[in-house]
Order: structure tokens, then C-alpha cells, then sequence
């Protein structure tokens, strides 16, 4: 099932272009931050939709007037070159955005450096609000004003495959620090997500020092949780083609097991062969 659009498609609007000057803030040790880029498309998401609908982002609001949010649902890395991101390149990003449904839109953001293309990123989201105050609990709405939006034409992008094979295993846990992993509406912020099953790599011993460049990242998310809360993550290894690491992650909530969200990753670079131990 692709992602792609019809070339006709890719006209009918035109796209936003966002040009960033890298510096540390926007860097890691392999090029380009994904936890930096995924929070910077996250936002053009948002401005996106509130521009669209005539309004600040502060004050996007549902039928009954009640203050809603873009709850991301799924996240899309393809083609990825992060490393060849540097200091005081001119990271380019054109975004685009559609509805997928009623209450969900989808948008499109490829990146490039110097004409040379790195990426491109699919993100989708839903409208929620809360319930009751807490993040266990959301309900999907509808936002008025969107009609005019271009429709996404094809299927919605593949779920992840968790097929688990025999490849070794391992399990993290980690308590997610309001200040720094949480956003400005309360809840877990999607990139957290990411980065809650990096480290469960690098605790599993997977992972080099250094790292190794992202290929290709598939999410899906399905829900969040309130602070003090933890994340428990399983993580397995995927049969991988020569020259790469290919693995799955399982993130539930350690209050009642809910399933959090589920990752798949593909990478530059083989795992060194190592004794694995489940954590």
C-alpha cells in the first residue's frame, strides 16, 4: 500500500517553504536531529491547519466551542540522509497538507540541503480533546472549517510490521520527565516516543556510540499517558538485509498495559555481532 500521490496531486497546492540555517540546536553526532526535525514538522502541521482555518493555533476549537488538539496518529520517515546535515547548511523543507478524513489531516514535508533531497516525512493526526483531565482519556472531534482542504487521494500508509522472527529481544523502562518530554497541552509529546525507544536501543547495547544513520521510520501511536507514569518498551531485532540494523519497539503503559505505540526502524550500518541480554 503506497503513500506516493499521483503526480497531478502533488500541484494542487502549493507547498510552504521553510528554510532553517543549521547550527547546534538542530544537530546530533550523525547530521540532522530527528528529535529536532520531528518537533519542527510537528509545528508546521499545526500552523498549517490553523492558517487554513483563519485562526491562532491557541484557539482552534471544535463544534462546541472546547479547545482541541492535533494528536499525532502515525509518522512516516522515507529516504532518509540525515547525515548528510552539517553545520551552516540551509535545510530546506516544503510542506503540504490535505484531509484524510473528518476528523484527521495528513501532511507532506520534504527536506533537501543544496538542491541534494534528504527525506521526506508523512505525518497524520487527529483532532482530540480531553476527558475527565487526563491524557488516558481523549475523544476524537471534529474541527469546522476544513471543507475546502484538498483530500488525500490514496490508502493511508502501511502499519508497521512486528513480525518478531527469532531475532533477540530485549526490555526497557523509563519514566518521561514532564520539562522535557511532555508539551505545551500536557501530553507526551510524539518525538518523546521516539526517543524513549532510542534509548532502549542503546541500553540493549544494539548501538554503537556513535549511532547509525536512520533510513527509514515508521510509528504508529494509539495513546499517551499522564505524568509520573512510565513507558515500557520491548524491542526486537528484524531480519535485515546486509549492511543494516532493522528493528521493532513496543511501547506500553506501565500503569495497565496499554499499548503506547509501535515503531519500526531501519538504519544504516549492521549490528556488530555481540552477546544480547534482556535488559
Amino acid at each position: 500500500m503506497s503513500v506516493d500521490l499521483p503526480a497531478h496531486r502533488l500541484v494542487t497546492e502549493p507547498a510552504l517553504e521553510t528554510v532553517v540555517r543549521l547550527g547546534m540546536p538542530h544537530l546530533a553526532p550523525q547530521g540532522l536531529s530527528e528529535s529536532w526535525l520531528l518537533k519542527r514538522l510537528g509545528d508546521l502541521h499545526w500552523q498549517m491547519l490553523a492558517a487554513r482555518l483563519g485562526r491562532p493555533a491557541s484557539a482552534v476549537e471544535d463544534r462546541e466551542g472546547n479547545r482541541v488538539y492535533a494528536a499525532f496518529r502515525q509518522l512516516r520517515l522515507e529516504a532518509a540522509r540525515l547525515d548528510r546535515a552539517g553545520e551552516d547548511d540551509a535545510l530546506v523543507i516544503r510542506s503540504r497538507l490535505w484531509r484524510l478524513t473528518r476528523t484527521q489531516l495528513i501532511s507532506r514535508h520534504t527536506l533537501e540541503i543544496g538542491g541534494e533531497a534528504l527525506g521526506r516525512v508523512t505525518l497524520v493526526s487527529a483532532f482530540i480533546r480531553r476527558e475527565g483531565g487526563s491524557n488516558r482519556r481523549v475523544c476524537r472531534v471534529e474541527v469546522p472549517g476544513l471543507a475546502e482542504l484538498p483530500l488525500w487521494g490514496p490508502p493511508q500508509p502501511d502499519p508497521p510490521s512486528l513480525d518478531e522472527g527469532e531475532g533477540p529481544s530485549a526490555e526497557f523502562a523509563f519514566t518521561p520527565c514532564p520539562p522535557e518530554d511532555f508539551n505545551g497541552a500536557g501530553f507526551l509529546y510524539f518525538p518523546a516516543y521516539v526517543a524513549i525507544a532510542e534509548r532502549a536501543l542503546y541500553a540493549a547495547g544494539w548501538m554503537p556510540p556513535a549511532g547509525l544513520p536512520v533510513r527509514e521510520r515508521t510509528v504508529r501511536f494509539h495513546a499517551n499517558l499522564d505524568p509520573g507514569d512510565r513507558v515500557e518498551v520491548r524491542a526486537h531485532l528484524l531480519p535485515a538485509e546486509p549492511g543494516e540494523l532493522h528493528v521493532a519497539a513496543v511501547l506500553s503503559r506501565g500503569s495497565d498495559g496499554a499499548r503506547m505505540a509501535e515503531i519500526v526502524t531501519r538504519r544504516h550500518g549492521a549490528l556488530a555481532p555481540a552477546p544480547l541480554q534482556a535488559i
